[in-house]
């Protein structure tokens, strides 16, 4: 039985208690450690769950059973809060087997003097809570410290050297040079890859007076996504735009094809129809065609609906506007080329067929105009 095991330690002057890591639990505990956790029993201060635990705290523990699961002991300085008042202590931590044959952590603790100052302790405790991960290495970039954020963050794999396999070494020389180092880098975590911003500098071990080098990281994975995606979003914006580019670009070239402006010498155009004639043919063809009309100041326009599929009712209004255009400039619409089906398409419009000059082809209308000139 555990109590039978630690039953020397009940008369120790230190307190002394078992923590149980997976069930959050304390499950052994001297008359000292009574007093210190304030605890009115052992079966009171066995019943206290430490479930809500910071993730610091947490970190810190598992980092603990870690290295007592390989046979290591640890010790480090804490602040504790039992019945809410804080307590400034080192803990010393070794492995020790409870009653089921799982492994716990035996906690000796050494109370430190509660007149410290301060600021130091609570400099302490913002290292130990603080989302940045802290590491104190020696010259060769070994652990010195960890913050519990870096325990949290790296798991098990504590060595600076496998956290940036290809650039470790860099970092080591640019520190020795006397120059600080700083780089974004994809960094391989407990939680998969992460972009970290990377910062060492030179350092001075507290406890050796050795030279260290102080390596701080901060997860800007959040940041660089949100740059990559507006990034992304901006290549998809501009494709889209080059995209829609070239095909009104190729539109335009459609309906100059379809429609073209033929100067066909002494001030006559020829504008031969292919295909339907709607609303946005109708208005590029105007818009073309009263532009060559100024420019060239042709005397003749002839239409030609040879190559004219189908004119609806929308078409035929269009037509008429065209011819009425071109008349308001000063020329002559001829309107050639009109099947038996755009004539009766044009009349159940209602477009009057005697205000306009229609012949029979193309080539008739080029004779009409050629008679006029």
């Amino acid at each position: 039985m555990l109590s039978e095991k630690l039953s020397a330690l009940e008369l120790s002057r230190l307190a002394v208690w078992v923590y149980d890591n997976e069930h959050a639990k304390i499950v052994w505990a001297n008359q000292e450690a009574l007093l210190l956790w304030k605890a009115q029993s052992r079966a009171e201060l066995y019943a206290r769950s430490y479930k809500d635990n910071s993730a610091a705290t947490q970190a810190r523990l598992d980092s603990y059973m870690r290295k007592v699961s390989s046979g290591e002991e640890v010790a480090e300085d804490w602040t504790l809060y039992p019945r809410g008042k804080p307590t400034t202590m080192t803990l010393h931590g070794t492995g020790v087997s409870l009653d089921d044959g799982r492994l716990g952590i035996l906690f000796q603790a050494v109370v430190k003097d509660q007149s410290l100052d301060g600021s130091m302790v609570r400099g302490v405790e913002v290292l130990r809570h603080t989302s940045l991960l802290v590491s104190l290495l020696d010259e060769n970039g070994d652990e010195l410290f960890h913050n519990p954020t870096v325990l949290r963050t790296f798991a098990a794999e504590t060595q600076f050297q496998s956290w940036f396999p290809e650039t470790w070494q860099t970092i080591l020389r640019t520190v020795s040079s006397g120059d600080r180092y700083q780089a974004e880098l994809l960094v391989q975590t407990a939680a998969g890859d992460r972009w970290h911003l990377v910062e060492a500098q030179a350092a001075t071990d507290p406890l050796t007076g050795k030279r260290g080098v102080l390596l701080q990281q901060l997860d800007v994975s959040q940041r660089r996504q949100a740059e990559e995606l507006a990034e992304s979003r901006s290549r998809l914006v501009a494709e889209l735009q080059s995209a829609l580019q070239l095909v009104e670009t190729q539109r335009q070239e459609i309906l100059a094809l379809s429609a073209p402006v033929i100067d066909v010498g002494r001030g006559i155009l020829a504008v031969p129809i292919i295909g339907e004639l709607h609303d946005v043919r109708g208005a590029e063809l105007l818009h073309r065609l009263l532009e060559a009309v100024s420019a060239q100041r042709a005397r003749f326009v002839i239409v030609d609906l040879t190559g004219c599929a189908n004119l609806d009712d929308e078409g035929a209004r269009l037509l008429l506007r065209v011819t009425r255009s071109i008349a308001l400039l000063g020329s002559q619409a001829i309107v050639t080329g009109v099947a038996a089906q755009l004539a009766k398409a044009m009349v159940q419009a209602g477009v009057d067929m005697t205000q306009l000059v229609t012949l029979r082809n193309l080539r008739d209308g080029l004779d009409y105009c050629r008679k006029l000139t």
